[in-house]
């Protein structure tokens, strides 16, 4: 149940940069407030989220991958997506026709587990790999730490498992 929650928290991470630019396109306003504070507040939901969702991570169980074969920075893999979330949010005409697109891309995003990338960890200081185990399995692993650049020395510990493919974590050196 607590993955399920935390899948939907990372879907709408994933997603809500396309009501977020939406509603700063269309300047909306919140009771007396004006557009300018509103979109400021939308800015910082994803980011809330985000943070919300490092959070989430200490409930999940304890892993480690030692010996890596391969380990594939994966940061801007992602990007030409949440670009398209922006492109698509600033041609959207009308607050109907959003909500279905929103929808469509929640559905589909979720489904595909594409939500475990999220630009915002960029910026917690987290980094994305695709890493080969020693067993020849193929992961996505979020780190937080420096950029690893050389797989023999590196040692990934301190792991959460998100599900059978994916995990989260700080770097270890030997």
């Amino acid at each position: 149940m607590l993955n399920f929650i935390f899948r939907l928290v990372l879907t709408v991470n994933a997603t809500s940069w396309m009501v977020v630019i939406f509603g700063i396109k269309r300047q909306w306003k919140f009771f007396i407030f004006p557009s300018e504070i509103v979109g400021v507040c939308l800015l910082l939901i994803p980011v809330i989220l985000s943070l919300v969702s490092i959070a989430l991570f200490s409930f999940f169980s304890y892993d480690q991958i030692q010996n890596c074969r391969e380990c594939v920075l994966a940061d801007n893999e992602f990007l030409p997506v949440y670009l398209g979330y922006f492109f698509v949010a600033l041609s959207v005409n009308d607050f109907t026709t959003l909500c279905f697109i929103y929808t469509i891309v929640f559905v589909f995003t979720f489904l595909t587990q594409t939500q475990y990338f999220n630009p915002i960890f960029l910026l917690f200081g987290y980094h994305f790999y695709h890493v080969m185990t020693k067993q020849g399995t193929r992961v996505f692993v979020i780190i937080k730490g420096k950029v690893i650049r050389n797989i023999q020395d590196t040692r990934i510990m301190e792991l959460r498992r998100i599900n059978d493919t994916t995990y989260i974590g700080k770097d270890k050196k030997k």
